[in-house]
């Protein structure tokens, strides 16, 4: 006996849909317990989606480039009687449609889904009010995305939503601001006469990953946004490079790597402790501060699918040793795109490194709701006269952006000069 279950896909975070990157079976395939079906693609994350059974594959829902919610059935598996035991996915029958059409939802519902044009909280901006657009969205979207339009001030009203059964999600209140910004000409993308450099020799053409063109927008919006100030000064560590050097030599049998990020995220977190005002979040709602208490450090990691921030959790409460280990797993699953929601969000601030890359300064855009991201570059060598003496020392680069509407610039210039005071005492660091 065999029994054909649905497969759901039953947790996709705070995210409205995901991307189907790629489908990894096929009808008829045998799959074991947590083999991968398919890859998705959120707005931070890629990642591949297990099988909660095993069995063979009786038929392939989903397509390549599909947008999928969550409670959609992925595939539908013929599982053995014996491994038939009681599903803890939701059925399909059991649940209501995610999706209703604005003909289907119930009088009651679709007034608490509507968003008034008289409340005090979702009023038109005054950019907003001086374009007229006709629409006939319900306003239908997450409680999310309704805080993000409230913060925002876009009435969500006026929103054309894409998702399935004009469902309203991000992207789509992110496009309605970028058309208001531009004088409130509405922009259609598929009128927009694409480039066309044919003519100048041969090109070739790539589409963007979902996550370059998320990154992409986040960061148009937090500079449109946020007033940005960054101040540029610079940490000798040649002290903090010996005992780095001297660690590594002893960290080298366990074959754990030791970078200098490990310690700036220590020392960052040592700066935080000391001002609070750096780690919190401006939440334009309520127009209020929130104070974090715990120490969460986000790492800007770059890969060839695009830009994501892993957060290293509880700095402060982990060992220089324990940091180490994280930071490369976390890259690690960030360059094979296995990241979940789960490691990433509620950083209390970002660090964005260069490496040796190069250059000497750079202006790193704020990752909101955070207030400040501290960016590092290539460390420099200079002379430097030490008991009339002249010695060679090693400098690291800082970038401190700051959101002018919660830090000045006396406060970042304290910030950088006690940032700076810690990585300079390797003392300050180990206690």
């Amino acid at each position: 006996m065999s029994e054909v279950k649905k497969i759901l896909i039953t947790d996709i975070a705070e995210f409205d849909s995901v991307d189907v990157v790629e489908i990894l079976v096929k009808v008829g395939d045998e799959i074991s317990l947590d083999q991968p079906l398919v890859t998705i693609e959120s707005e931070k994350a890629m990642m591949d989606y297990p099988s909660p059974h095993a069995g063979i594959v009786e038929e392939v829902i989903v397509q390549d480039g599909s947008k999928i919610v969550e409670g959609d059935t992925l595939i539908t598996l013929k599982v053995a009687s014996q491994n038939a035991e009681q599903d803890t996915q939701p059925i399909v029958e059991d649940l209501p449609d995610p999706h209703p059409s604005s003909d289907h939802i119930p009088s009651s519902s679709a007034k608490s889904q509507q968003v008034s044009t008289n409340s005090p909280a979702n009023q038109v901006s005054t950019l907003e009010s001086n374009v007229n657009i006709a629409s006939d969205s319900i306003a239908y979207t997450s409680p999310a995305n309704k805080k993000f339009s409230r913060e925002l001030g876009v009435n969500l009203e006026n929103v054309q939503g894409t998702g399935r059964n004009q469902r309203i999600i991000k992207e789509d209140i992110q496009q309605h601001v970028r058309e208001q910004l531009q004088g409130g000409q509405i922009r259609d993308s598929k009128r927009i006469k694409p480039l066309d450099f044919s003519k100048y020799g041969g090109t070739s053409v790539k589409g963007l990953t979902k996550i370059q063109k998320v990154t992409a927008d986040n960061m148009l919006n937090a500079w449109q946004s946020i007033p940005h100030v960054t101040h540029f000064d610079q940490a000798d560590v040649t002290q903090l490079e010996r005992h780095r050097k001297q660690l590594v030599n002893e960290l080298a049998a366990k074959q754990i790597k030791l970078t200098p990020l490990v310690f700036v995220a220590k020392a960052l977190v040592a700066t935080l402790k000391k001002f609070p005002q750096f780690n919190c979040s401006l939440d334009t709602a309520s127009e209020a501060l929130i104070y974090k208490d715990y120490f969460h450090i986000g790492i800007a990691v770059d890969t060839k699918y695009g830009l994501f921030v892993p957060v290293l959790r509880d700095v402060d409460k982990k060992s220089i040793e324990q940091l180490a280990i994280e930071l490369v797993e976390m890259s690690e699953l960030a360059k094979q795109r296995k990241l979940t929601p789960k490691h990433m969000g509620g950083a209390s601030m970002t660090i964005s490194s260069l490496g040796n890359l190069g250059g000497q300064s750079f202006t790193p855009i704020i990752n909101p709701p955070e207030v400040a991201i501290l960016g590092l570059s290539k460390m420099i060598v200079k002379e430097k006269i030490v008991e009339l003496k002249v010695e060679q020392h090693k400098y690291l680069p800082l970038s401190l952006s700051y959101d002018h509407r919660v830090v000045n610039g006396a406060d970042a210039a304290k910030f950088c000069t006690y940032l700076i005071s810690v990585l300079e005492d390797i003392w300050k660091l180990i206690l």
